[in-house]
């Protein structure tokens, strides 16, 4: 019995060819692809980091301007004196028990203010109170903080206008976040 066999098909130089273009091309492509989706995710997370760094400092003097009886003209922590200002907020707030009631004729005091692009603010709890004393930065891209006040006089004001600018820098790209609020102290 004779068997024929197939004749070997080997590729030629020109079906070589067209598979390391075609090869080259998808890899160029993919290569291509991982670095815009690298730069838009770092783009991204800038993004996020400075809006998200304007909104949490919103919502920490938010959550001791809303509460506060005052804004103090000047108060004392340890040995350093804050005084209200456009670029500085003192408040002076009832303080509450682990329960959140408030302690009749007791008082923490706050104060916010920026160093460079840094926002911090600066807690001094009475002992009685559940709030923990310290300082506490809440963004490091702050390019602009400023308060202004319903009444000169600091014991007549009554409401506090909030406005915040962050600036972060992604490559050639300058990211603005800008937010701005009203915030009415507890007694009126």
């Amino acid at each position: 019995m004779i068997t024929q066999q197939m004749p070997r098909r080997a590729f030629t130089l020109i079906e070589t060819l067209i598979v390391i273009a075609v090869s080259t091309s998808v890899v160029l492509a993919l290569t291509l692809l991982i670095y815009n989706f690298n730069a838009i995710s770092a783009y991204q997370q800038m993004s996020e980091q400075s809006s998200g760094s304007a909104g949490a400092l919103i919502g920490e003097i938010d959550s001791l301007a809303l509460p506060a009886d005052a804004v103090l003209q000047t108060h004392t922590f340890s040995s350093a004196t804050y005084t209200s200002s456009s670029t500085v907020l003192v408040l002076e707030i009832p303080s509450i028990d682990s329960s959140g009631d408030v302690i009749a004729n007791t008082y923490d005091y706050a104060a916010f203010y920026t160093v460079g692009t840094n926002a911090y603010r600066i807690l001094e709890a009475n002992t009685l109170s559940k709030r923990v004393s310290g300082t506490k930065q809440l963004s490091s891209t702050v390019s602009m903080l400023t308060f202004t006040y319903s009444s000169a006089d600091f014991t007549q004001v009554n409401i506090i206008t909030v406005d915040i600018q962050t600036q972060t820098q992604v490559k050639q790209d300058t990211l603005l976040d800008h937010l701005r609020e009203q915030i009415r102290l507890r007694n009126y």
